[in-house]
């Protein structure tokens, strides 16, 4: 079924609050709480008062109740009774709740937040806090009730300088009351389809997923979806998954044999509640199997070092949901070093993971163009590219050390992964040359000396003062055990002798590209 074609409108300030204190406009309980601070609610007041854009509200115009609305105290709107048709707010509640609550403070909302002056002396906005405002301020809530205005205005009458505060205050309410909002409305029954242009929507700089829509949905009323959903994302924390509430939905609905889209998340909303309970245990089960998966055979012990949501998801149907067989186990551990080393999964669109999912068997046998296990890591990267926190690269570089049983140079002792491979903090992987030695030594155009080939693990955070020492020292002590695990050979620590950092990274390099190739299975 089409969407009909947006409405779009222009429509003043005190039509909005009108239209809210009447319910025709309401927030649904998908929305999160009110969470703009001092500063963003005063810069809001200050756009509007400069006649500067704010941005458009979308609304959805319904003729019966399609979601929950959101619980008193969510936000500064009044509490109602339900009546339709009404205008769910998709887009814009920190905003409308702002301006809505600022100037209904002591009507519908008692909340602090929303009690703002505006000091006419200075022409500054600011809350009233502890203090008690000047003998010049006025609280914005009294700008559009009369009876309070009158008050305001006759004790500023009694001041010097009246006049021009007067007028001042004047040309503050007649800013708000004559601003005008964009307001686009849409109106569909076709809850996929507004679902689907309200994951487009982002001019706040916050992105809201299918997850928080879903909150409001009918079913919810008879299944505490958050409940469940603060349950199972503690459990599965416990053992290093820090994923996210739309990750832990998508692998409840691969239990319930649903598609991880937009579409298939919301075909949830169809499940018995006995059923959506079964499925959200067998998730946290599933995502503990995939965790002891990452841990035995990558030594990965978070999934912050599992750089793409793919990964989990596809481990999580084929470990966590028992599909796969003890053959299949050396190809999905091959897969992962090879989709992290050639970070196969940046930018590709849901879909693509949809169907790599579905079909993990083909995927790690090489059946899904684009994703095939084979390495295409280059030597030109390790050189030139740094570690970073987060990278998919820098992620699966981390997992190599621990494959190659990463010794502490100083000591030689063991370092174990959970020193650097329980989080993304990259922080004990330090360099051996300085940037400003990388420049002069033949890499002019390089930006940080973090670079792959560069750095070395350390068991603590802080790298000893006299790091080439220790490598030429135990290499002087025939410790070649530890350097190796490090990727450091003969010919590097010759070049170490030198100072000649290219020669040093290049040797290195070399070795690694070749575990990597051998990880891969390549």
């Amino acid at each position: 079924m089409r969407i009909s074609s947006p409405q779009p409108s222009v429509l003043h300030l005190v039509t909005l609050f009108r239209m809210i204190t009447t319910g025709e406009v309401r927030i649904p309980a998908f929305q999160r709480n009110f969470v703009w601070t001092e500063k963003q609610m005063i810069e809001l007041l200050e756009s509007v008062n400069e006649s500067f854009p704010i941005g458009s509200i979308l609304l959805w115009n319904v003729d019966k109740k399609v979601l929950k609305i959101a619980p008193s105290g969510t936000s500064s709107f009044p509490s109602l009774a339900e009546e339709f048709p009404t205008n769910y707010v998709l887009d814009g509640m920190q905003r409308l709740s702002t301006l809505y609550g600022v100037f209904h403070h002591g009507v519908t909302t008692a909340d602090p937040r929303f009690d703002i002056w505006f000091d006419l002396k200075t022409g500054l906005f600011s809350h009233r806090g502890d203090t008690e405002p000047s003998e010049t301020s006025i609280p914005l809530a009294a700008l559009f009730t009369p009876r309070t205005l009158l008050i305001h205005q006759g004790k500023i009458a009694s001041l010097n300088n009246s006049d021009a505060l007067l007028d001042t205050l004047l040309n503050l309410q007649a800013s708000f009351q004559e601003y005008m909002v964009p307001v686009v409305t849409i109106k569909s029954p076709d809850i996929n389809r507004v679902v689907g242009i309200f994951e487009k929507i982002n001019s706040t700089g916050t992105r809201l997923d299918p997850v928080d829509f879903m909150r409001a949905i009918t079913w919810a009323e008879d299944f505490d979806l958050n409940h469940y959903l603060d349950e199972s994302l503690a459990a599965v924390s416990d053992v290093g998954a820090t994923i996210g509430s739309e990750t832990m939905i998508k692998c409840v609905g691969l239990v319930l044999g649903i598609a991880p889209t937009t579409d298939g998340l919301l075909q949830l909303r169809t499940q018995e509640p006995a059923e959506l309970a079964k499925a959200f245990h067998r998730a946290i089960s599933g995502i503990i199997e995939v965790m002891a998966f990452l841990d035995h055979h990558l030594n990965i012990q978070s999934t912050d070092l599992v750089p793409y949501e793919g990964q989990i998801l596809l481990l999580f149907k084929a470990i966590g949901l028992a599909e796969a067989t003890a053959p299949d186990i050396d190809a999905l551990v091959q897969w992962f070093w090879a989709v992290g080393f050639n970070e196969g999964l940046r930018g590709k669109p849901d879909h693509y993971v949809v169907r790599a999912v579905e079909n993990w068997k083909g995927l790690i046998e090489g059946g899904v163009r684009g994703l095939e296990p084979r390495l295409k890591l280059t030597a030109t990267e390790l050189l030139e590219r740094r570690i970073v926190a987060g990278g998919a690269l820098s992620s699966t570089y981390a997992a190599m050390y621990a494959a190659n049983e990463a010794r502490d140079i100083p000591n030689g002792d063991y370092i174990h992964p959970s020193v650097y491979m329980a989080s993304n903090d990259m922080s004990a992987f330090q360099p051996v040359f300085a940037r400003a030695e990388l420049v002069q030594g033949g890499l002019p155009h390089t930006i940080s000396a973090r670079l792959f080939a560069n750095v070395v693990l350390f068991g603590s955070n802080t790298a000893p003062d006299n790091l080439r020492e220790c490598i030429i020292g135990a290499a002087e002590r025939h410790d070649w055990a530890t350097l190796s695990s490090q990727f450091i050979d003969e010919e590097a620590v010759q070049a170490l002798r030198v100072n000649d950092a290219v020669r040093f990274m290049n040797a290195r390099v070399q070795i690694m590209i070749a575990r990597a190739h051998a990880l891969v299975g390549a």
